[in-house]
């Protein structure tokens, strides 16, 4: 089982939340053969103040966090990296 949580601006992730999920959620059924129903993820959208990141980086700018539990090969792994 994995969990994914996505921090990033409130004002740019909200909108694109749907999206987001569905080509997470395919790749990692791809990657460690998820069923479909095993969707894990938590949005949190933070107010741009409370997203600090280097001046190089826009408001898109997302930290996508993926914690797996054990088992999983390293081939797996890389591919979902991929």
């Amino acid at each position: 089982m994995s969990q994914i949580k996505i921090y990033g601006v409130r004002d740019n992730l909200i909108p694109h939340r749907e999206q987001l999920s569905d080509v997470i959620h395919s790749c990692v059924m791809d990657a460690l053969q998820y069923p479909p129903e095993k969707r894990f993820h938590r949005f949190f959208p933070l107010d741009r103040e409370n997203f600090i990141a280097p001046d190089d980086r826009s408001d898109n700018y997302l930290i996508i966090e993926i914690s797996i539990f054990e088992g999983r090969s390293t081939e797996a792994k890389k591919q979902l990296i991929r």
